[in-house]
């Protein structure tokens, strides 16, 4: 039996079991604890409990191997109710029952697990030592848990038992704990005061990426090489290239390429799929490819990268493309890939795809998960058919929050308001308790309509919930009060709250330009400054509309020179349009025409189109005529575009001129759709 196990077979000790058993030969503890190893090895909880029948049978419930063993198995089944009843029962324990426990919470992501640390205090009054692989296991569960306080006990427990001197592993262990709790000092400390590996480098940099720390991961590959002399692996490259993908900081990534080219360092699939996702992000789609083909084993992870790439380059039929061809490879795709593929077709608004790989995972049995259900539900909410999404949902046999929160938001764009407040009374009457998610939905759906009171009463559900210190939900209150004609509750909200970060001054920055307090907008803008807080495109695309509104020339040309000279912000076409209107309201229409010519826009015919609007406020026909007739001679253009110029030439009398322009806006085919609106009537109650 015992050779059986060893050499792989637990099929086979179970079978020899039931031998032993017909013949009640054998029958002792040893025997018992091989099977339940056995058990435990083909994860079958069915056999595993009649094992746990037999030892009691045999009066060897208090076995404390026995015990142990069962203890691993429920564990590995995560059944920890079973393995505490079974830990209970064991008359002796030792170090190694106490440590499978610990060992067995270490495994689980949940509150339960905060019964480790009682498990491992009870373990040193029993005068036990916490040997490596227990503090291994605790340490573990201290990251899942975000204890710090108890993880920092470890650590200087382990010190003073010299468990960390040499011991790379446990080491690498407390370096994950405090990335994972946000003690980025701690981690960086314990790395100072040791030798150090490539792997315990590579827990602090990959905790530094997932919590967007990912200057400080780049920056920290420096000091790993250049300081500590340790030589980088794979798994190091690819953390640092993650963390250059989500700061858009590419050409360090490929000075990373270049360095593993002349080293001749071979890409592992870990490494070229991080590469892949990098050149993908960079628009450089070819080098992707090639990357791609050049690994010999590909794996589902590095198909939905190349996936990734082409969705991101908008190139959906090669990734459909590559889908088929990942299967016809004999590769079998993974919810990730599903996921993934919805959410850009929903990003995309492409329903016909979108419709396609809905139908590909119903053929292969996606559709069951609750994930891609409501990914499926939201790709039909955003693509405008939030019919379609209400049957699906409808469908849904358990609506999970995140169904409920993915068709409000679907509703919330098409101008369904009050069925988004009607979805969020369901779901409380359903028994789901609002998130800051739905919460933010519901409060941008009142805000559209207008509903003063219903936003009120929302805004006491939120401090009834707890959530008032959530910074999604406060930011969203604060402008939907400016929306529905409550200056004053947006800035009592505003100054009410202990911290603020980007969005919450934008929002109150935009609440004040809303109502016309420009003074007091830029008042807030240098308050913002003040604090530290980095201004993004979105606050100056604010300010800027706000200077235009109240004819601040010489703050609007401030605050634009100092997006690039000031905070490296690279102006975009909607702050160049905001230029134009600005400089267009004052009447400095040479101006406006001077700054155009100059800026980097590749299209400039949006903002040209808001100077000719500003030429026919001034009459000033003559640079309008000119800007059109340069319009029309860079070819096709947006149907608004022909309907302005049209009415230029209308307005001076030049009715060829206007025929041709209509002439040729028919014969490019395009149309001008005519817009809709609505009047609320009846304002209603919300909570």
């Amino acid at each position: 039996m015992v050779d059986y196990f060893r050499a792989g077979y637990p099929e086979e000790v179970i079978i020899l079991y039931k031998r032993l058993k017909l013949h009640q030969i054998g029958l002792d503890g040893k025997t018992i604890t091989f099977v339940l190893k056995s058990c435990t090895e083909l994860e079958n909880l069915y056999l595993g409990k009649g094992m746990h029948v037999d030892s009691l049978k045999f009066g060897l419930s208090g076995d404390k191997f026995i015990g142990s063993s069962l203890i691993v198995l429920y564990s590995k089944l995560h059944r920890m109710d079973d393995s505490q009843g079974v830990f209970k029962e064991i008359i002796d324990k030792d170090v190694v029952a106490y440590t499978s426990m610990i060992t067995g919470y270490s495994e689980i992501v949940d509150s339960v697990a905060w019964n480790a640390f009682d498990i491992a205090i009870d373990m040193l009054q029993g005068n036990l030592e916490v040997n490596r692989v227990t503090m291994i296991s605790l340490l573990q569960i201290a990251g899942n848990l975000g204890a710090l306080k108890e993880g920092k006990s470890l650590h200087c427990y382990s010190i003073r038992r010299a468990l960390v001197v040499s011991d790379y592993i446990l080491e690498t262990c407390i370096v994950n704990l405090y990335t994972r709790c946000g003690a980025y000092q701690s981690a960086v400390a314990t790395l100072q005061n040791s030798k150090g590996t490539a792997a315990s480098w590579n827990a602090m940099l990959s905790g530094l990426t997932r919590a967007g720390q990912s200057f400080d991961a780049i920056h920290y590959l420096s000091v790993m090489l250049h300081e500590h002399k340790i030589t980088p692996d794979s798994v190091t490259f690819a953390n640092v290239i993650s963390a250059c993908v989500e700061v858009c900081y590419f050409g360090y990534a490929a000075s990373i390429h270049t360095y593993l080219i002349r080293r001749y360092i071979p890409l592992d699939v870990v490494l070229a799929t991080a590469l892949v996702k990098v050149y993908s992000k960079c628009k450089k789609i070819t080098i992707s490819r090639h990357l791609f083909n050049q690994l010999i084993v590909k794996d589902a992870v590095s198909y939905n990268a190349m996936m990734y790439g082409y969705l991101h380059n908008g190139m959906a039929n090669e990734a459909t493309s590559l889908l088929n061809y990942m299967m016809a490879e004999g590769i079998v795709p993974d919810f990730a890939t599903v996921l993934s593929l919805l959410a850009a077709f929903a990003d995309q608004r492409d329903l016909v795809r979108g419709r396609w790989i809905h139908g590909f995972g119903i053929r292969h049995g996606f559709c069951s998960d609750g994930d891609v259900e409501n990914h499926i539900l939201y790709m039909y909410s955003v693509c405008g058919k939030p019919a379609a999404a209400r049957v699906i949902f409808d469908l849904l046999e358990q609506k999970s929050l995140v169904s409920w929160t993915a068709m409000m938001k679907g509703c919330l764009p098409y101008g369904h308001g009050d069925e988004v407040v009607q979805l969020f009374h369901l779901m409380q009457k359903h028994g789901e308790k609002p998130d800051s998610m739905s919460l933010v939905t519901a409060v941008q759906a009142v805000s559209e309509l207008g509903h003063l009171n219903g936003l009120k009463q929302i805004h006491c559900f939120v401090y009834r919930s707890l959530l008032e210190k959530d910074k999604i939900t406060a930011n969203s209150l604060i402008s939907a009060y400016a929306k529905c004609g409550r200056l004053d509750l947006s800035v009592g909200l505003f100054f009410s709250l202990e911290y603020r970060n980007l969005d919450t001054w934008n929002a109150i920055i935009s609440a004040y330009a809303m109502h016309g307090f420009y003074i007091n907008m830029l008042e807030m803008f240098k308050q913002m400054e003040e604090e530290n807080i980095q201004p993004d495109e979105l606050t100056f695309s604010t300010v800027l509309t706000a200077c235009s509104h109240a004819g601040l020339v010489k703050d609007g040309w401030r605050m634009f020179n100092s997006m690039t000279s000031v905070y490296s912000v690279l102006p975009q076409e909607e702050h160049y349009g905001c230029m134009v209107d600005l400089l267009g309201r004052a009447g400095h229409l040479e101006d406006g025409y001077k700054f155009i010519k100059l800026s980097t826009l590749k299209d400039k015919s949006t903002i040209f189109c808001v100077l000719i609007s500003a030429c026919r406020t001034h009459r000033n026909t003559q640079l309008a005529l000119a800007i059109s007739k340069e319009l029309l001679e860079h070819g096709p253009q947006k149907p608004g575009i022909y309907a302005l110029i049209s009415e230029v030439y209308a307005q001076e009398g030049q009715w060829n001129e206007f025929t041709n322009t209509r002439a040729r806006a028919n014969l490019s085919g395009l149309k001008k759709h005519p817009g809709s609106s609505f009047i609320e009537l009846m304002e209603q109650g919300m909570c």
